[in-house]
């Protein structure tokens, strides 16, 4: 028995692969790591358990890393530079200098917009990717670190003055459109990492690293006012936020692994019952949670754990290690909830040598992309119009992605499955 899609004549069993790929598929988790006195970027690739740790040769003291589709983008302190990096060679592609004495500390892309935070010039400065020019800059608070996106508006936490006892401990609220400070909300001493979960800001404190115990500030970004504090205890770092029921809260010493309830607020792991798993860093997704141990002065760790928390595996990477990021190809994916379907192919699936028409309901202006499961870059094709032909792809079998931008970002996309 023979079944029929998009014009193609499929045996059933090999219809029902077809349909599984397009609705559902696992894609390899790959991990990049900023070793900062080594000043190189590891890859790991946790499908085939390898690790290159010379990925890419970063700038003077590199501290923080953002990762994207095409780039990564490392915070060089040393530099006062931001470092574009291709996220499929390694090869570095350009610099952009950020301000003389800025000490840039974190970084965070939304559309084609780079917003990076300066240490020591106590501002925020918005630079262009495709210019590779700083637009603008506000001031924020003392020792601005990390940064969050929520809605339209962007905050950045003030760590404070570390020789007063961390006074000015902030968090600074910039409306994105007119890049202008909207208001500064007090925190506890010292915070240095945020994370954003249905309508609210977690703050991460981590004390003044001595009798002053660390907490997680929560803010309501309805009403930018702190609406509670959790007394973890001991020097809480970098936070990654799994759900409903589950945070985790990487140490700022590397020493433990704290955890709470991000929806009731309840401590389930703090100072004094902490995990097991000591880390300064932690990300994760619904297949894996990484944890990164610095390992003050020699080679750092990565260790795998399954979604259960348990051991799975681990990496050596480079020395002093101080940021990790994932980059997962299933993003293309989960992105589409939120991306309007403004672009179609046809046929799909398609046999191999099949050309392939992408076409959208109003006339579009962009970069259409091609992608592997890996989500390195395949093709590039301009998109002028209502409608696209490509008959060169020479894509062999498996699924791929696509996806359409324009000047301002992401417009649409999309899964596509070649057959034999």
């Amino acid at each position: 028995m023979n079944s029929n899609i998009s014009g193609l004549r499929l045996p059933k069993l090999l219809l029902i692969v077809a349909l599984l790929l397009l609705h559902g598929f696992a894609a390899a988790e790959l991990l990049y790591v900023v070793n900062s006195q080594s000043r190189t970027l590891s890859r790991i690739d946790t499908e085939t358990d390898t690790v290159d740790n010379s990925f890419s040769v970063l700038g003077t003291v590199p501290n923080k890393i953002v990762v994207d589709e095409d780039y990564i983008w490392s915070v060089n302190s040393g530099d006062n530079a931001v470092q574009k990096i291709s996220r499929e060679s390694g090869n570095t592609i350009s610099n952009i200098f950020v301000g003389l004495g800025a000490n840039p500390w974190d970084a965070l892309k939304h559309e084609t917009k780079l917003y990076v935070s300066g240490w020591l010039s106590q501002k925020v400065y918005k630079l262009d990717t495709i210019s590779g020019t700083v637009e603008a800059s506000v001031d924020v608070g003392v020792a601005p670190e990390d940064l969050e996106l929520v809605g339209n508006k962007l905050y950045v936490c003030n760590a404070g003055n570390y020789s007063q006892n961390y006074a000015g401990s902030s968090v600074s609220v910039i409306d994105l459109e007119s890049f202008t400070v909207l208001s500064t909300i007090p925190v506890s001493a010292n915070p240095q990492h945020l994370a954003s979960y249905e309508g609210k800001l977690h703050v991460s404190c981590t004390g003044n690293w001595g009798d002053t115990a660390g907490v997680i500030c929560i803010i309501d970004t309805s009403t930018d006012t702190v609406v509670e504090t959790i007394d973890i205890g001991g020097t809480p770092g970098a936070l990654w936020i799994a759900g409903t029921d589950l945070a985790l809260v990487a140490d700022g010493n590397g020493a433990h692994l704290y955890s709470y309830n991000p929806s009731t607020f309840t401590i389930l792991h703090g100072d004094s019952n902490p995990l097991p798993n000591a880390c300064s860093g932690v990300v994760g997704n619904s297949n894996v949670v990484a944890l990164l141990t610095p390992n003050w002065g020699g080679n750092g760790i990565v260790e795998i754990l399954h979604p259960d928390l348990s051991n799975w595996k681990q990496y050596t990477v480079g020395m002093m290690p101080t940021d990790l990021k994932l980059y997962n190809a299933s993003s293309f994916s989960e992105d589409q909830i939120a991306i309007p379907a403004q672009l179609s192919v046809s046929p799909n699936p398609a046999r191999q040598g099949s050309s392939l028409k992408f076409s959208s309901p109003e006339a579009l202006n962009g970069e259409l992309s091609l992608y592997n499961l890996k989500g390195q870059k395949l093709k590039t094709y301009p998109y002028q119009g209502s409608d696209l032909t490509v008959s060169d792809a020479k894509l062999s079998s498996g699924v791929y992605f696509y996806s359409l931008q324009d000047g301002k970002g992401m417009k649409s996309k999309g899964k596509l499955v070649i057959l034999k």
